[in-house]
């Protein structure tokens, strides 16, 4: 994969580059309303009735020691020792409650731990947490076991203790190794750190290392990207993640203080993520979807190949459990047919796992327009196709390529960009369209069209 070969230029970039949603779910988030404890566990019961499937489990560790000005994420910033042991107290009581509700079904094929920096809790806070699930849920064999770690507050102890406890891929943050870049957004970690925790997670045979890459910072230059990026592709991580930096400011208030400084313009935007692609393509990374990259000899590309890849609040992922247990403060998660978010402010979350409810802050039931929907946008970013006839036979919905008459029809200009071939009611992706799976996905959001319509609707991040 390169550039040259995907012809992909700036101005496609630039005229491509529009708000979208990123679809980790659909209906997406702003589409959910008002759910409560009883709704929670009638989900839980239905899921419980599916218990020869495996289940993915998500945990949510807020913790932080310093704000770094780009985040996105929901975190907590504190140094305080009892914080951290009061909110592992309700996260270990959210597990209790939830386990017995699901019967017999306790199997899980991929775990992931995310933040916050899980890596804020010390190595016996991590065994903890990991007891806490391993005491209710069966690890399926082979099972991913995974989390994201600061490569700048990240311990060679901490990595040790989940090795032992069989943690098998690591997500790193970089963000960008610019030694400017890193000052203006608050984000402490040299390059030295990065190459020898992976170098450390490598030799303790963790065979799956991910880098988390930000393009669009204040401050970035092509040349200094540029530079990043072979220093990225000297360390050689397995797979790689290549955000955009997203400036919502009216929802991360912080990021106001990065508007002193020069934010990339969008055709700069553009030229940025035109790098990403030459530099990344040159050092032998496939593009997956999206912003993901990955080398052949790992597992995400071959699931591309394979037809197996999935989607869901975590990502791409090579294990395809269906329904996801979400645990802690903004956890969300998704079973029996509805998904479900927690509470955001941990002081919230607590007081309601304390008293013996669950912490939902919304939710929605999928109706089964949602769920056709959502199996057609899956097949496009997944499996970079979609069959409409085979979809038919899967869902016993008949006639849908009448159903979609609407969608075929609004995806022939993306079809002209070279993005996608139509034959019939078969979709398939090109090598370029996978860099716009955003916009093909667009298509069949329902939501999306209704809010267009009218006008209305949420502000998303930008597609490049």
């Amino acid at each position: 994969m390169d550039a040259a070969a995907l012809h992909v230029d700036e101005a496609l970039l630039l005229r491509m580059s529009g708000a979208g949603p990123r679809y980790t779910s659909y209906p997406t988030v702003p589409e959910w309303g008002s759910f409560e404890d009883r709704d929670v566990r009638a989900a839980l019961a239905r899921a419980s009735l599916r218990r020869d499937e495996p289940l993915s489990i998500y945990v949510h560790l807020p913790f932080c020691a310093r704000l770094c000005l780009f985040c996105g994420c929901t975190v907590e910033i504190t140094r305080r020792a009892d914080r951290v042991a009061r909110y592992l107290d309700a996260l270990e009581r959210e597990i209790d409650m939830t386990a017995p509700l699901l019967g017999e079904r306790r199997r899980v094929a991929q775990v992931h731990w995310g933040g916050g920096t899980p890596t804020h809790l010390r190595p016996a806070q991590l065994r903890r947490v990991f007891e806490m699930l391993t005491k209710h849920f069966a690890l399926e064999p082979g099972a991913e076991i995974s989390l994201e770690v600061h490569p700048h507050v990240t311990t060679k102890e901490q990595i040790d203790t989940l090795v032992e406890l069989g943690f098998n891929r690591i997500s790193m943050g970089v963000q960008d190794l610019d030694a400017h870049v890193q000052k203006v957004i608050h984000r402490d970690q040299t390059t030295e750190e990065t190459e020898e925790l992976v170098a450390h997670c490598r030799a303790r045979g963790i065979g799956g290392v991910n880098l988390d890459l930000m393009y669009g910072l204040p401050e970035q230059t092509e040349a200094s990207f540029a530079a990043t990026l072979a220093t990225i592709a000297r360390i050689r991580p397995d797979r790689l993640a290549v955000y955009g930096y997203a400036h919502v400011p009216w929802l991360k208030p912080q990021q106001r203080k990065l508007e002193e400084h020069h934010l990339p313009s969008p055709p700069e935007r553009a030229r940025l993520f035109f790098v990403a692609l030459e530099e990344l393509g040159r050092a032998g990374y496939e593009v997956i979807g999206l912003d993901h990259f990955a080398l052949r000899s790992d597992a995400l590309y071959r699931a591309l190949e394979q037809g197996t890849l999935h989607r869901n609040f975590m990502g791409y992922t090579t294990h395809p459990a269906e329904e996801m247990l979400a645990f802690g403060m903004s956890a969300i998660g998704d079973f029996g047919g509805a998904f479900v978010q927690n509470l955001q402010e941990t002081s919230e979350y607590e007081q309601a796992i304390q008293a013996g409810r669950f912490a939902v802050r919304r939710g929605l039931l999928r109706s089964a327009e949602d769920d056709l929907r959502r199996a057609a946008i899956q097949a496009l970013m997944c499996r970079m196709r979609l069959d409409l006839d085979e979809l038919e036979c899967r869902t016993a919905r008949p006639r849908l390529r009448e159903h979609f008459a609407t969608e075929l029809e609004a995806l022939k200009p993306l079809q002209a960009e070279g993005f996608c071939t139509i034959a019939g009611g078969h979709i398939e992706v090109t090598p370029r369209g996978r860099l716009f799976l955003r916009h093909l996905a667009m298509v069949f959001d329902e939501y999306l069209r209704k809010k267009r319509d009218a006008d209305a609707g949420p502000r998303f991040s930008k597609t490049i």
